[in-house]
């Protein structure tokens, strides 16, 4: 889906030779700047959102009203200008949008362009220095106050639609609240538009399990997106960022998704796992391999012989190839072989094969 809302190969590339970044979309006040059209765009969502919130109403019922930065933030990254302010606007659009799987793709966008452009990133130091630069990001997570990316966050359906709605992190924490309370203030809060637990367990209950499997792979692949663009936030301005909000919101989804789901994601699920092919790497290409239930001895052995193949290419200064290369091994050992080789010690040995009924006379 990345490549589908941007293309990160020409968010790569420089806008002009000699102006890499482009023109600072602020220096175009005319009735027709994307800069301050798109401002405009995001303040009137942002209004409409508390008001909902006010309401009580689902904060994803106005994520249509992103659309337009949505459309035009990604190819005013690649062809007008290189903007952090920009990227921070394009998170919002997509986390409301396309939940985890959008910020995996507006947290790499933000990553690209600072690895790529840091220097002459748009904004520009002011007095402040890189602050002003980096300040629509770390406005995303909030200094002292709540950033402007932990509500949507927590507003992501971590369940499927039952047929009434789709319930989020936030209303679990609500259901979870209410729960607590005593019989009276709790047909309260219900009444006044609580959300109920028996409810939000229903839904979750009802929710298919491919849709919990493919919804945690999504969160882990944002946490771990996030992880990097903050890596690369604070090596660039050579300091600490307060960045540890989203962290946490995102682990929350992520525990609050395997405590619901818990079942739902030990079960199998078919996936499909690229894994190059032996022989020249530089000439083959990538081979798909379908992983199922294993049915048989003979089918889990292959398996984890191609998995060691796998990491002696992929990882040759990792131990674990050969680690399972060792179990492979041992796995045709018979066991008073395999116990003559793990127990070093003669006497806890003899011990041992006593103990379990092997025979000391077949090693003789």
């Amino acid at each position: 889906m990345d490549d589908e809302l941007i293309d990160f190969d020409a968010l790569k590339a420089p806008i002009l030779e000699f102006q890499p970044t482009g023109e600072d979309p602020r220096t175009d006040t005319s009735p027709n700047s994307p800069y301050f059209l798109l401002k405009d765009v995001r303040n009137k969502a942002r209004a409409a959102e508390r008001n909902a919130l006010v309401d009580n109403e689902p904060l994803l019922n106005y994520a249509y009203q992103w659309r337009d930065i949505l459309e035009q933030v990604p190819e005013l990254l690649i062809s007008q200008c290189k903007d952090l302010e920009f990227t921070a606007w394009l998170i919002e659009a997509l986390a409301r949008n396309y939940g985890f799987r959008g910020l995996m793709t507006g947290f790499r966008t933000a990553a690209v362009l600072i690895d790529e452009f840091w220097q002459d990133l748009y904004p520009m130091p002011d007095e402040d220095g890189v602050e002003t630069r980096i300040a629509p990001l770390v406005g995303l997570n909030g200094v002292e106050g709540e950033g402007t990316l932990l509500m949507p966050i927590a507003c992501i359906p971590i369940t499927e639609h039952n047929g009434e709605k789709a319930y989020s992190l936030w209303e679990y924490e609500q259901a979870l609240e209410i729960d607590r309370l005593d019989e009276d203030k709790k047909k309260q809060r219900i009444n006044a538009g609580g959300i109920e637990l028996e409810k939000v367990l229903d839904a979750v209950h009802s929710s298919k399990s491919e849709f919990y499997q493919k919804l945690y792979q999504e969160i882990q692949q944002s946490i771990q997106a996030y992880d990097t663009l903050v890596d690369l936030m604070d090596s660039a301005c050579g300091v600490l960022l307060p960045t540890t909000q989203i962290s946490k919101r995102l682990q929350a989804c992520l525990d609050a998704v395997a405590y619901l789901a818990d079942d739902k994601l030990q079960e199998p699920m078919l996936e499909e796992v690229k894994i190059l092919p032996s022989g020249n790497m530089a000439d083959e290409k990538e081979a798909s391999v379908l992983f199922k239930q294993l049915s048989s001895r003979k089918e889990a052995i292959k398996n984890l012989m191609e998995i060691a193949d796998f990491f002696k290419k992929t990882e040759p200064h990792s131990p674990m190839a050969y680690a399972i290369d060792q179990v492979v091994r041992w796995s045709d050992m018979a066991l008073p072989d395999l116990l003559e080789e793990l127990i070093s010690d003669g006497e806890a040995r003899k011990g041992y094969f006593q103990l379990v009924g092997i025979s000391l006379e077949n090693k003789e």
